[in-house]
């Protein structure tokens, strides 16, 4: 059910959840354009898994097939592989920090190495924290050596496990609740809000908050197809779905919303000393040049960009 870009439709592509405050944006985002649009315009949203997995979609936007996406990184890591970094353990000490570096060190450098490939940045976006959730309680590092878990996509998930020796497998998402049910699996890394919308309380009640990752996904649009547009429709289409920072500030709320129902259905939520957050890095401290040198690409450039931004950051607060 994918057309080409005619005059008369856009594709906007997805994975979004069946509730919650992302697939309102894409309604509103949807009326927005087709309201605001120069001429008479379709917008067809396909954020239902209707065009695959992440990883099948950016090539789909830069066939032309659809016109615009929102993908987390693992999805944007397939075109741009340096956006896999952004994953890296450990790399951000608050929400604030990783905003910082985003947009004042990061974006044009982004825009770049999306440009090459075919695609218009348009924004940022958040997935929250991503955190360990488990069958078993964990808090001690050493407690995953050899324990069989599942990465999430892109990657900064599978390096992270595989420093504290855990036994990795990078199941699809579809694949994760069948494998927790029968045993495949003891436990993974993913966010909170997904956590939730998955009903992972019920098969694995632990999440340990490692606040080890971020994921931070993009806004993006086909080129191509974004250089035909008028100066008003591209102001349209750069509006991206709601500012950044509110896009950041609901989805945290809602990461926050989702841990405490997960609570109240049973999940045990763990929080780490500094100590034992410590703990946890120690044992990744060579991830980074790890995910560097099996990324490539500019992917060192990018990390001297983040060190800087976060230097910046100290003095900036």
């Amino acid at each position: 059910n994918l057309s080409g870009a005619t005059a008369e439709t856009i594709n906007f592509i997805s994975l979004v959840p069946g509730e919650g405050q992302l697939r309102d944006k894409f309604i509103f985002t949807k009326n927005n354009i087709e309201n605001k649009w120069s001429q008479n315009i379709d917008v067809i949203l396909l954020i239902d898994g209707q065009v695959g997995t992440e990883e099948s979609m950016v090539s789909t936007v830069r066939r032309g097939r659809a016109q615009l996406s929102l993908l987390t990184v693992a999805g944007t890591s397939v075109a741009v592989p340096e956006m896999g970094l952004l994953m890296a353990p450990f790399l951000f000490d608050s929400f604030q920090e990783a905003d910082f570096v985003m947009d004042y060190f990061l974006k044009d450098k982004i825009k770049t190495l999306f440009n090459e490939k075919g695609l218009h940045f348009i924004q940022w976006i958040c997935s929250g924290w991503f955190n360990i959730f488990s069958t078993s309680p964990i808090k001690d590092p050493y407690q995953i050596k050899n324990i069989r878990m599942r990465a999430s996509g892109g990657p900064a998930s599978r390096i992270f496990l595989q420093q504290l020796g855990a036994d990795v497998t990078q199941l699809p998402f579809s694949d994760l609740v069948p494998s927790l049910q029968t045993g495949l699996v003891k436990g993974g890394v993913t966010n909170t809000p997904m956590y939730k919308t998955v009903g992972l309380y019920t098969l694995a009640p632990f999440i340990t908050l490692t606040r080890h990752g971020i994921n931070p996904g993009t806004v993006f649009a086909n080129k191509k197809w974004y250089n035909t547009l008028s100066n008003k429709d591209k102001e349209i289409i750069m509006n991206g779905i709601a500012p950044t920072n509110l896009v950041r500030l609901h989805v945290r709320e809602e990461a926050k919303n989702a841990l405490k129902f997960s609570q109240e259905k049973g999940a045990s939520v763990l929080e780490l000393t500094a100590a034992q957050k410590n703990e946890w890095k120690k044992i990744n401290r060579k991830s980074h040049s790890i995910l560097i040198s099996e990324i490539g690409g500019d992917a060192q450039e990018i990390y001297n960009l983040i060190m800087e931004g976060k230097s910046n950051f100290k003095t900036y607060k």
